[in-house]
């Protein structure tokens, strides 16, 4: 099996967190509501015309829903895998704190704290382009 070759670009951190910033509040966010739609047995709901191909079943709200929860937790063990730095993106994305509140409860100063987010960024945006196709890294010219 043959590696690809590491990226040798310099990466644009400032680009990069915004896609990422995005992506938690669009594509993670869907996941999530998706996930937490109750399971349903019997009943069908569509927003659909009776008879229409588009019309949303049972069974296929119950598969959107086990997908989105793997979607889940892949990124939870993506997440997982930052180290040091997870903490910082955790906090950021997932528990949607402000910057001063991330200072103050991993007591790091602001820049630090900055820095660490943005490099948080880039690593969850490489491990999420390498692994699940995502076009999240940004680069500089």
């Amino acid at each position: 099996m043959k590696l690809d070759p590491p990226d040798t670009r310099e990466v644009d951190y400032i680009q990069t967190r915004k896609n990422v910033a995005n992506w938690f509040d669009t594509e993670y966010s869907k996941y999530q509501r998706l996930a937490n739609i109750p399971v349903i047995s019997s009943v069908r709901l569509s927003l659909a015309p009776k008879g229409t191909a588009s019309a949303n079943s049972v069974e296929d709200m119950n598969v959107n829903r086990a997908n989105a929860k793997r979607v889940l937790e892949f990124v939870e063990a993506v997440i997982n895998s930052l180290g040091d730095y997870k903490p910082f993106l955790e906090a950021r994305y997932i528990k949607k704190l402000q910057a001063w509140q991330i200072e103050e409860r991993l007591g790091f100063g602001h820049s630090q704290t900055q820095t660490r987010i943005r490099k948080a960024c880039a690593l969850f945006a490489q491990t999420m382009d390498s692994t699940a196709g995502t076009q999240l890294t940004a680069y500089k010219d």
